[in-house]
C-alpha cells in the first residue's frame, strides 16, 4: 500500500465521485481508477460501491476511512516535527464561505504561496454548517466561519471583520425615494441567499430585532455570491451583500438599520500539528497587509 493510495482514496471519498476526485488531483479518471484498484486488492476488500454518478462507501470503506484519515494525520504530524523551525511547507486545505472564498482568500493566499515555495494550499467552497463539519471531522485543515463560535476542540482566532449592505441595482426605483421607508421596502422583491448561508442569518437576525412584523417577499434564493450579484445586477431585487463583494453596477441603500456587522474567523483542530498554527499566523498577518493595502488605496 502507497501512501499516495490513501490520499486518493480519501479524496474520492469526500469529492463524491472518480471525476471529481482526479480533477482536483490532476490525474486521469483510468490513471486514479487503477490505483485504487490496486489497494482494494491489496486490502482484499471492497472500498467502494461503484454504480450511478457517485460512489459510496462500503463498510470495510467507513473503517479505512477512519483509518486514512489518522494515516493523513500522522504524516502531517511527522512533516510538521521535521520541519525546522518557523518553516512553513506541505498540504494543506481550507474551506470557506462564498464571499471569503472569492473576494478575500485569493488575494491573501497569493501572497502567502509567493513567499513559501514549499507550501500547497486548497480552498473549499462551503456555507458555515458544511465548513464547520469539514473541520471538526478532518476533511479540511483549516475553516474559516463567521462568529460566535462555541466548539471546545477548536482553536479559535479572529480573522477579519465585515459589513453587509442592503443593495440594488444603480438605476432600481427604490433610489427614486429621497428617504427610504420601512414601508417601501415592504413592496419590493429580494434576493436571499439559501436558508444555511451565514450572510443570510445574520441578516435575518437584524431585520426580526428591528422589526418583527417585516417579512420579505423573498423572489429568489441563491447559493452562490456570483448569482445573486448577477441577478442583482438585472434589477430583480435588492439584496444583501458584504462590503468585500459590492461592485460598481451596484448602489448600497441608504437604510442603516438593516446593516450588518460580522467577523470572520480562522478555526482549526487542537489536535493538530504545529504547520497548522503556523500557517493561521501566515494568514492572519497578510491578510491584515491586504487590509492596510485596500485602505491606502481608498484614501
Amino acid at each position: 500500500m502507497e501512501f499516495r493510495q490513501v490520499i486518493y482514496f480519501l479524496e474520492i471519498s469526500n469529492s463524491g465521485t472518480f471525476q471529481k476526485a482526479a480533477t482536483r488531483l490532476r490525474l486521469t479518471q483510468p490513471a486514479l481508477s487503477k490505483q485504487i484498484f490496486l489497494l482494494e486488492k491489496e486490502l482484499g476488500v471492497t472500498l467502494l460501491e461503484r454504480g450511478g454518478r457517485s460512489v459510496q462507501l462500503t463498510h470495510e470503506g467507513e473503517r479505512f476511512y477512519q483509518y486514512s484519515i489518522r494515516m493523513k494525520e500522522l504524516w502531517e504530524e511527522i512533516q510538521n516535527g521535521f520541519s525546522k523551525e518557523n518553516e512553513l511547507k506541505g498540504n494543506f486545505s481550507i474551506s470557506a464561505g462564498g464571499t471569503v472564498s472569492a473576494w478575500i482568500l485569493p488575494q491573501i493566499l497569493k501572497k502567502i504561496l509567493k513567499k513559501r515555495q514549499g507550501l500547497s494550499l486548497s480552498v473549499r467552497e462551503g456555507d458555515a454548517s458544511e465548513t464547520k463539519d469539514a473541520v471538526m471531522k478532518g476533511d479540511v485543515d483549516l475553516g474559516i466561519l463567521t462568529g460566535p463560535i462555541a466548539e471546545p476542540s477548536l482553536n479559535v482566532l479572529e480573522f477579519l471583520s465585515d459589513r453587509i449592505y442592503p443593495v440594488a441595482a444603480k438605476d432600481h426605483p427604490i433610489f427614486l425615494k429621497k428617504k427610504i421607508r420601512i414601508e417601501d421596502l415592504k413592496k419590493q422583491s429580494f434576493v436571499f441567499f439559501h436558508p444555511g448561508s451565514a450572510l443570510r442569518k445574520a441578516v435575518e437576525k437584524k431585520i426580526k430585532a428591528f422589526t418583527k412584523e417585516f417579512g420579505p417577499n423573498i423572489a429568489m434564493e441563491l447559493r452562490s455570491v456570483e448569482s445573486v450579484i448577477k441577478s442583482l445586477e438585472a434589477g430583480l431585487g435588492i439584496g444583501f451583500l458584504s462590503e468585500y463583494s459590492i461592485n460598481s453596477k451596484l448602489k448600497k441603500i441608504k437604510f442603516e438599520d438593516w446593516n450588518v456587522e460580522r467577523k470572520f474567523y480562522l478555526c482549526y483542530r487542537k489536535k493538530s500539528g504545529p504547520g497548522l498554527a503556523l500557517l493561521a499566523e501566515e494568514i492572519l498577518k497578510s491578510a491584515e497587509q491586504w487590509n492596510s493595502e485596500k485602505e491606502n488605496l481608498s484614501h
